[in-house]
């Protein structure tokens, strides 16, 4: 609740804040309809007034909550990446932290991220936002893996974004336990890991391989 012993710029930035905080929160309890001015006010505890003094419309409202979770979550994963590449001694320890931390995630905000995600493929007005957000989400990927020393990290992050993306809908849809999905996720991101620390050679040799009939195969 913002108080009036604050001054009044740094109220009114407390504001904002509160009315994007509220946004995130109804986006994941009811999706992108449930994101009214009304409804954003209501949950932020702020005179109706305020979602149209600070934003132009709902859909302005709904990209900025979007990048604000964007940023903090690039800002947090930013800096576990960098506490355990210092306090590791393999990638592979790196990997096992970064996936222990990505199954952590708080459940609204993930949520509301993919209903964004969602609504964006049914309303192009919102797509450069998402794809905003999915460009962050690579850079912090490249820029991991290209300190692990991955070959070809550029084409390799919008695969791990995928892959870690797909992990976490999965767990949002049939909850299993975070064992479970640490090991799976840990698993499919070293594997990912391994292909980028090959020689061109050996990647062709195994695509070769994959390639041969396989006899007597049943499904």
């Amino acid at each position: 609740m913002v108080t009036s012993a604050l001054p009044s710029q740094e109220r009114s930035r407390a504001r904002r804040d509160a009315l994007l905080r509220a946004a995130v929160a109804l986006l994941a309890e009811g999706g992108v309809r449930a994101v009214t001015h009304r409804a954003v006010a209501s949950r932020a505890r702020v005179p109706l007034a305020a979602t149209t003094y600070y934003f132009e419309s709902i859909r302005h409202l709904t990209e900025e909550a979007l990048r604000l979770h964007v940023t903090e979550r690039v800002n947090e994963l930013q800096g576990l990446v960098e506490g355990a590449a210092s306090g590791s001694r393999s990638a592979d320890q790196v990997a096992e932290r970064f996936a222990e931390a990505l199954l952590a995630r708080d459940r609204d905000a993930t949520i509301a991220q993919f209903e964004v995600y969602l609504e964006a493929a049914r309303n192009p007005a919102l797509q450069r936002a998402v794809a905003e957000s999915l460009d962050a989400f690579e850079k912090l990927a490249y820029l991991a893996l290209s300190a692990l020393g991955a070959r070809r990290p550029a084409e390799a992050a919008a695969a791990f974004v995928a892959v870690i993306n797909g992990f976490a809908l999965n767990g949002l849809a049939r909850p299993r336990s975070p064992e479970a999905d640490g090991a799976a996720l840990l698993d499919t991101m070293r594997a990912l890991f391994i292909v980028q620390i090959m020689d061109d050679d050996e990647v062709a040799r195994w695509s070769d391989r994959l390639r041969e009939p396989i006899s007597d195969l049943q499904l």
